[in-house]
């Protein structure tokens, strides 16, 4: 009998769901993380609680240009039309020392290092890690690969005096090759490198990676590292996620696709405000298998899952529902077999 590639599908969907729930629970052990206006997961909390805004106006020597400069209240080409941005600013204090890394080099590396370098510290200083050997901890980490500040320099010190000798006739002067040192270079990377830079200076030796799937990239790299522990590649594994982006790039680029909140209110659940805060910070979870977690004498405030599913359907311009029938609503039900439903999200 020949199968249809329906019946094929849901033979594989069957499989996945069975193969999920027969999975051993993985148990988040340690947090750690740096947000707006708050440096510690503490902070971050009350300012939940309390309803603390942390969006604030972009301040000067933050963009390249000055903020006045770039605004302009109505869409139009290479303008921002918001002045507002969810910045990690002055309170956010790095040490670069206590690291298997050359204090040096961390100094030198982007801003999006050291909160990779803070968050994961904290994660790891958040569990109990002494049973476990190091070279069996792992690391999946989340960065989206926008222009950060470093790479944008970088930009500007080698592209720019060849447009400005092209565009505007500039003298041989502004042609001279730039003095670039090789930390300005490596600082300006990335893909790929903050996870193996997280793993060296925490010296994990696990193996580590760097990945971006768009907004979905945090949830892939906690998938990945319940992977790892669920196959047994690993004992332990640190995971989450980065956002330090150029500023001005991602404010402009966001006001282009009228994705930017132009009133300072994040709603994008909202029937009206339908948009969103491009907001900067790091989070980071220390997995692992359950019973080594319990054996190793975690005391749980934290919480264990069987499962995670995960899916894309943007063809069905869905992108923010779970609809039993469809990817997303295989994906939880992969989940220990939870239906969309229970959660109130249809």
């Amino acid at each position: 009998m020949k199968l249809n590639s329906d019946t094929l599908i849901l033979r594989q969907r069957t499989a996945d769901t069975q193969t999920m729930k027969n999975r051993t629970p993985v148990a988040v052990v340690g947090m750690g993380g740096v947000f707006p206006r708050a440096s510690d997961l503490h902070t971050f909390w009350q300012n939940i609680v309390s309803k603390t805004p942390t969006v604030s106006e972009v301040p000067e020597g933050r963009w390249i240009v000055p903020p006045d400069a770039m605004f302009h209240p109505e869409p139009m080409p290479d303008r921002a039309f918001s002045k507002r941005a969810c910045l990690v600013g002055e309170d956010f204090a790095f040490d670069p020392d206590g690291f298997a890394l050359n204090a040096s080099l961390i100094r030198e590396l982007d801003p999006l290092y050291h909160m990779v370098l803070y968050a994961g510290q904290a994660a790891f200083r958040d569990c109990v890690t002494g049973p476990v050997n190091r070279d069996r901890i792992g690391v999946a980490l989340a960065a989206i690969a926008l222009p950060t500040d470093s790479a944008s320099f970088l930009c500007r010190e080698i592209l720019g005096p060849a447009l400005l000798r092209r565009l505007f006739g500039e003298s041989a002067e502004s042609g001279k090759k730039p003095s670039l040192s090789r930390n300005q270079c490596l600082s300006a990377r990335v893909t790929s490198l903050p996870g193996a830079i997280l793993a060296k200076a925490l010296g994990l030796g696990g193996g580590s990676f760097t990945l971006d799937a768009a907004c979905a990239s945090s949830l892939y790299a906690v998938k990945l590292a319940c992977d790892e522990l669920q196959s047994g590649r690993a004992d332990a594994m640190l995971a989450g996620g980065v956002s330090r982006p150029e500023c001005l790039y991602t404010q402009v680029g966001f006001s282009q696709l009228r994705a930017l909140s132009p009133s300072g209110i994040c709603a994008p659940f909202d029937r009206i405000l339908t948009v969103w805060w491009w907001e900067k910070g790091a989070g980071i979870l220390v997995l692992k298998r359950l019973e080594d977690a319990l054996a190793h004498g975690t005391k749980f405030g934290q919480y264990s899952h069987r499962g995670i599913g995960l899916s894309n359907d943007v063809r069905e311009r869905r992108y923010l529902r779970l609809i039993p029938g469809t990817g997303s609503g295989h994906a939880c039900d992969m989940i220990a077999g939870l239906s969309p439903n229970v959660h109130g999200f249809d």
